[in-house]
């Protein structure tokens, strides 16, 4: 959390767990939000305990929370409830990704929020949205990779399907939840207060569903569809619409490039050598004969290293890139450039290296001020400052709103 960032001004409370809206509440709190993280007492979000490092600190967890405040309250009790209501009648977004119906069995569904705060914008993500036949269907990750059709299209060609190497679902429903929160703060802004109408049918809420998010990224899949019929398998590392433009064997290691456009084939046939690929001059005859294509580059690309390549392909102006593991990525001069890896000192698990903002602004830089938080590790502060007075707060504290109270 920042104070100078463009989200400054921002109040963020979050009840969630695992990913998908974690992710959202940290890219919130990257630009500035003061973000407060709701925990179950004594347990907190499951995703403390996955991935534990060898400090016995879950890298996992300290990548989605970082810069947030974390509250422990018991919302089983009217006491932690009340406390929460009290929260969020000063907050200006509330994100949670419980199980469809969970919240407002907790009593902080949207309508009792806005009975408190008309203007509160409220994020719900699930698995399949809270719309539709499956609303009420768990909904995780890799079940959503399967079901919305991703994992039909990755993995080696006439292989079987595999996952995508990171939680596809979680990441994309987060970023979309955020790109529609900051969509309804501005929708929010736009109405004139004189105008009681628009006001009063200002509708805060919004839901966003993993399986949504999946479908969407599949993108011109769809569309293929719909024009032909095609139902396509593992596309491997090659391109459903473009060849060439995929993975190659080099003499001592693998890059990536393409030709974006058939203007520049028969360059790209000039710094090949290879002349039999002229025959080729459109994109739709070489998706028409790509295995040929790529039979006869992969022969040619073989006789040099990597470096010999890329040289060539960047000097003719051709997109290509090495094919990086994480520790080549970690130590990339453009994701140091561009911020996109950051040494961080956490006060458990000392030095460790955190995933910056994806978001460049001229004007405003980014930063990590905040260790991810240790369970209830701000309740105290938090809460005083919540509570009218302490005879509120020490009731709260005797009903049980923190957790059990020791006798």
């Amino acid at each position: 959390m920042t104070e100078t960032g463009p989200l400054s001004d921002l109040t963020v409370v979050e009840l969630t767990v695992h990913r998908a809206g974690p992710f959202a509440g940290a890219m919130l709190a990257d630009l500035g939000a003061e973000v407060i993280k709701i925990e179950r007492p004594g347990v907190g979000d499951p995703s403390r305990v996955q991935g534990v490092g060898p400090e016995g600190r879950s890298g996992y967890f300290m990548a989605n929370n970082r810069d947030k405040r974390s509250v422990e309250l018991d919302l089983k009790s009217d006491a932690g409830t009340e406390a929460a209501l009290e929260l969020l009648a000063d907050a200006d977004v509330f994100i949670e990704n419980f199980g469809y119906g969970v919240a407002e069995k907790l009593g902080l569904g949207y309508e009792a929020i806005a009975e408190r705060n008309e203007d509160i914008v409220y994020a719900s993500v699930k698995g399949y949205g809270e719309t539709g036949p499956l609303r009420e269907k768990k909904g995780l990750d890799l079940i959503l990779q399967a079901e919305g059709g991703i994992m039909s299209v990755t993995g080696p060609e006439d292989g079987d399907p595999v996952k995508v190497g990171q939680a596809i679902g979680d990441l994309t429903a987060g970023l979309f939840a955020t790109v529609a929160l900051l969509a309804r703060l501005h929708e929010r802004e736009r109405i004139d207060d004189d105008d009681r109408a628009a006001v009063e049918a200002f509708t805060g809420k919004l839901d966003v569903g993993l399986f949504d998010a999946i479908v969407s990224v599949m993108n011109e899949y769809v569309t293929f569809h719909s024009m032909d019929g095609r139902v396509p398998g593992p596309q491997g590392t090659t391109h459903q619409s473009m060849c060439p433009y995929g993975l190659f064997e080099a003499a001592d290691g693998h890059f990536v490039t393409g030709v974006p456009s058939d203007e520049r084939w028969d360059d790209f046939v000039d710094l090949v050598g290879r002349e039999e690929l002229r025959e080729y001059p459109t994109n739709e005859q070489r998706m028409a004969n790509r295995e040929a294509v790529r039979a006869v580059l992969e022969e040619e690309f073989r006789e040099e290293p990597v470096d010999h390549w890329l040289e060539a392909l960047t000097d003719a102006g051709f997109p290509n890139g090495p094919l990086n593991d994480l520790a080549d990525v970690v130590d990339h001069e453009q994701a140091e450039a561009r911020g996109l890896v950051r040494e961080f000192d956490d006060p458990d698990a000392g030095e460790v290296l955190l995933p910056g903002h994806p978001v460049n602004f001229p004007d405003f830089e980014t930063t990590i001020d905040r260790p991810a938080p240790r369970l209830g590790e701000h309740t105290e502060a938090v809460f005083q400052e919540v509570a009218s007075d302490q005879t509120t707060l020490d009731e709260w504290t005797a009903a049980g709103a923190f957790g059990p109270v020791d006798d």
